[in-house]
Parts: C-alpha cells; sequence; structure tokens
C-alpha cells in the first residue's frame, strides 16, 4: 500500500538542504518556506518502512538540525 508524509524541517540554510533532498529517491517535492519549518518534503513509499527509510535519508542529510513528519491519508 502506498503511504506518504509530510515532513517538516528544521535548518539553518533551507536552499541547500531542499536541493539534497531533492535527490532522495522516495520524495515527491521539497520546498523551502518563509517561516518555520524552514522547509517541507512530501515523500512515499510501499508501505510505513518504506516510508521511514526515506525520512531517515532526510535526517542524515548536512545542516539538517530536525524533522517533525505526519503521515497522510487519502479521504474521499
Amino acid at each position: 500500500m502506498q503511504v506518504w508524509a509530510y515532513v517538516f524541517i528544521t535548518t539553518r540554510q533551507p536552499r541547500k538542504v531542499v536541493q539534497a533532498i531533492r535527490k532522495i529517491p522516495g520524495v515527491v517535492k521539497a520546498d523551502a518556506l518563509f517561516g518555520a519549518p524552514d522547509a517541507i518534503a512530501i515523500v512515499e513509499g510501499e508501505g510505513i518502512a518504506a516510508m521511514d527509510a526515506v525520512i531517515d535519508r532526510i535526517v542524515e542529510v548536512p545542516k539538517v538540525l530536525g524533522t517533525d513528519s505526519k503521515v497522510a491519508r487519502w479521504i474521499e
């Protein structure tokens, strides 16, 4: 089952972080934001474990200070 999450990212270098995050497989979209949080990414995976692996790769990006993830659910 395909699952996705919004990942809110805290960093002091949003531009560099977003450029790096966009290269990670499983990242659908990543953008810098004005204000807090500093950046956001939409990630997906085939199941929770795969999605968590994408988030783990985001956390490992240099200059990422913290993340807050929210799993999303499609509602008809």
